[in-house]
């Protein structure tokens, strides 16, 4: 068991992208992080060699059985912050669609938060904090990948329920919203066309979010909760006809 005078937080993820980015970043602040991966054994190793405050777990999210059983594992141990993280996007095809992969979808981006939250609730200090990491594609529409819009757009309605329940006791649950990140393992071609469409020219950084994630679960947003912060350089507020107008009139 962790010394208690250390901040203690798990985060789900952690082998690459964001995940990797905030457990990097909460051990720099001090914190004992006990972080899960999936597939990415090796580079889960790799951050654990970096990291002298890093305890890794393989966790298969997806299974409700695993999700359990790795809560068993971290018996005894006390949280100032859960950090959700983990998630997995899969491309649909909408006349053949693949319900099984909603399912997947579902249960790793959505369940197993919810699973870790309740289960874990009364090992959480009050006046904790769980994080959610949501996406922006929680607030639009999909085309071709229909379960992680819905899973996120539901993510972020439990962090808001979450946040009810656990509120008596100082706890607070907020969420993240990131925009279009570069170096996730999620990265298409279009997805670096993004960046033009932002109010700040260009796509963001995992280390971005891993420092908004710190803000978040310290003393300094001792206020805020229920709501999930979108960090996407200004993509949302941008509309491209509007921008495509204002640039022809300028070059009128």
């Amino acid at each position: 068991m962790a010394n208690s005078k250390v901040k203690v937080a798990l985060v789900t993820g952690i082998s690459k992208g964001i995940g990797k980015a905030i457990a990097t970043q909460l051990v720099d602040d001090g914190y004992m992080v006990y972080g899960t991966y999936n597939t990415g054994e090796a580079e889960a190793k790799d951050l654990k060699s970096n990291l002298k405050k890093l305890e890794i777990f393989q966790v298969d999210l997806s299974q409700r059985s695993n999700t359990l059983q790795f809560v068993d594992e971290l018996h005894g141990i006390e949280f100032d912050a859960i950090v959700n993280n983990a998630g997995i996007y899969q491309q649909e095809k909408f006349d053949d669609f693949d319900l099984s992969a909603w399912d997947r979808t579902f249960e790793v981006n959505l369940t197993a938060p919810l699973v870790l939250s309740l289960k874990l609730k009364d090992r959480i200090k009050d006046g904790g904090t769980i994080l959610n990491i949501a996406s922006t594609d929680g607030l639009t529409g999909s085309f071709n990948s229909m379960a992680y819009a819905a899973s996120k757009a539901a993510l972020i309605s439990i962090t808001k329920s979450l946040a009810n329940l656990l509120g008596p006791r100082a706890i607070r649950v907020v969420g993240i919203a990131p925009g279009w990140i570069s170096n996730t393992g999620m990265n298409t071609d279009a997805s670096f066309e993004a960046g033009e469409l932002t109010s700040l020219g260009r796509n963001g950084a995992p280390e971005e979010i891993a420092q908004l994630a710190s803000f978040l679960i310290s003393d300094k947003a001792c206020f805020i909760t229920g709501t999930t912060v979108i960090a996407d350089g200004g993509y949302t507020c941008v509309d491209y006809i509007m921008k495509k107008e204002a640039r022809s009139q300028q070059e009128a």
